[in-house]
């Protein structure tokens, strides 16, 4: 005779077994492809991996030159925003709901045009648009509609953000690991053109508030960040017409312990959403 505890111990792993096989809150199907498996999109070429999860989170992982990924410490994220601009021109961010994502791209391996669209707390809508390229991908979005939020004006953005490269390196200690630190970070460059069509050069083992107006300008149209760990690869991005990228870090230090490109439309000139980020590598 099965005992009354016996009775709620099966019921209960069959409660987690059924759990288990329910969606998550994420509305995008998820790819079912064992390249892919875990992400909804994903965009292949001979220098990257470009994908994207049921919940929209998106990452680019670089390929070494036997075509292998590359270390998950080294795994750059792309972050899809929507944000409010207030008075005194700082944003504050709207947080996505992944539950609200839809696209009539079914989950995939390299499509040619995904659309998604999907909604913040506030009941605003905004649109994604994720482009394969000849060189990698073109990132875009909009506004749809504002919702209840309309005390300030939106805007869709993305951030690129680049992780410490070096977290793993030895940077103290002994003289020869010194040494071969600063050999490996010899090569190491960031070279930035503005809207005015001036090139700025960073070293990234300097000290710098990437935010500074110096390196930022009216805007970044152009970027190319070449750093060791990615083998002899440099990242390029550009800002089509009507865009714009911004440099940042979260505190004044070395660029290659990390920082975000920022890129945005000009909500005046690009209403449409047909401006671009192209992420490539070379």
């Amino acid at each position: 005779m099965i005992s009354k505890n016996s009775v709620l111990l099966i019921l209960g792993i069959s409660c987690l077994s059924t759990l288990a096989t329910l969606p998550c809150p994420a509305a995008l199907p998820m790819n079912q492809e064992k390249d892919w498996l875990g992400y909804f999109i994903g965009i292949e070429n001979n220098h990257f991996r470009f994908g994207i999860t049921p919940d929209g989170k998106a990452s680019v992982i670089g390929l070494s030159k036997k075509g292998d990924m590359l270390s998950s410490n080294l795994k750059i994220h792309v972050d899809f925003r929507v944000e409010q601009v207030m008075p005194d021109g700082k944003f504050t961010r709207c947080a996505i709901l992944p539950e609200t994502l839809e696209s009539t791209q079914a989950a995939a391996a390299d499509p040619k045009l995904t659309v998604i669209r999907g909604k913040v707390k506030g009941d605003a809508s905004f649109e994604i648009t994720v482009e394969k390229s000849r060189n990698g991908v073109l990132l875009g979005g909009k506004i749809v509609e504002p919702g209840t939020l309309t005390a300030n004006p939106l805007r869709f953005s993305i951030d690129v953000t680049f992780p410490n490269v070096y977290l793993k390196s030895k940077k103290n200690g002994d003289k020869k690991a010194e040494k071969a630190f600063t050999d490996l970070i010899e090569e190491d460059r960031i070279q930035l053109v503005m809207a005015d069509r001036k090139k700025v050069k960073l070293t990234p083992s300097e000290s710098v508030d990437a935010s500074a107006k110096e390196f930022n300008g009216a805007g970044i149209m152009e970027a190319e960040i070449s750093l060791s760990p990615y083998q002899g690869k440099s990242f390029v991005f550009a800002a089509a017409p009507n865009s714009s990228m911004t440099f940042s870090n979260s505190k004044p230090g070395p660029l290659h312990d990390g920082f975000v490109v920022t890129w945005a439309g000009d909500a005046a000139k690009d209403a449409n959403g047909t401006a671009r980020l192209s992420i490539g590598m070379k």
